[in-house]
């Protein structure tokens, strides 16, 4: 067997993206919360049935650790004082954190698809967005509950007013879909978080998705007043907007 036969990527043997960070983030727990990237390969290695992580394999990692996972809040940013990746009080939840899948539906073709529902992008877009939010409601002060998927109930975030107004919107509910584009909540979802709006008495509702509702959701959008921005250019367009760079995963 050739070295070039034995050196693969985590990607052909079958890891996601998500399934590496995962595996990092493990690591780095089980070593006492940092390690360096040096360490991290052998780890990913050990999910490789025999083979080692190529060139482009390690590259691919260290882009997951140092940039993805990061956003995502699971590490703190490098630090050339203090070298080696250390998890964030976030990251050691994740690291405990069961794999929380979630179902949506195709819009094209009407099948269910089963997604990961606390990916490290959908996380890290979660913050991108939360970002957003600061900038269009500067008023508010924004709990991002999505980080708790167990029990998130509908919202990833809740916005109370800060100080006196004569405005009746005093709380505003807002879910967060990082889906392909062909992708709705199912019907299940979609009624979860409409409850989840009611339960906690919000003024006003947002529903943010890089996919897109179906008709009848869109529908039920509109009659009970829920905001809905859908879609990876809509959300470019806001962010430009309120000068707010694109949200750098999108493509990756």
């Amino acid at each position: 067997m050739t070295k070039e036969s034995t050196e693969i990527t985590g990607n052909e043997a079958g890891l996601s993206g998500d399934d590496q960070i995962k595996i990092a983030i493990k690591f780095i727990a089980n070593n006492g919360g940092e390690a360096q990237m040096k360490e991290l390969y052998p780890a990913l290695e050990e999910h490789l049935q025999g083979q080692k992580l190529s060139k482009q394999g390690k590259a691919s990692f260290r882009f997951f650790v140092n940039n993805v996972a990061v956003k995502a809040g699971l590490v703190y940013p490098h630090d050339k004082n203090s070298p080696g990746w250390r998890l964030t009080p976030a990251g050691k939840e994740y690291a405990e954190s069961g794999t929380y899948i979630e179902t949506t539906v195709n819009v094209d073709t009407n099948q269910e698809e089963i997604v990961t529902s606390n990916s490290a992008r959908g996380l890290a877009f979660e913050i991108y967005i939360k970002g957003l939010l600061t900038e269009i409601y500067p008023d508010f002060v924004w709990h991002h509950q999505g980080n708790y998927k167990s029990d998130e109930r509908g919202l990833d975030f809740i916005g109370d007013r800060l100080g006196e107004s004569n405005s009746k919107v005093k709380s505003i509910g807002v879910q967060v879909k990082f889906h392909k584009d062909t992708n709705s909540p199912t019907q299940t979802e979609w009624l979860k978080f409409l409850s989840g709006c009611f339960a906690r008495r919000v003024d006003d509702a947002l529903f943010i998705t890089t996919g897109r509702l179906s008709t009848s959701q869109y529908r039920e959008a509109r009659e009970a007043d829920v905001t809905v921005i859908q879609g990876k250019d809509e959300i470019c367009r806001i962010a430009e907007k309120y000068k707010l760079n694109r949200f750098e995963l999108f493509d990756d």
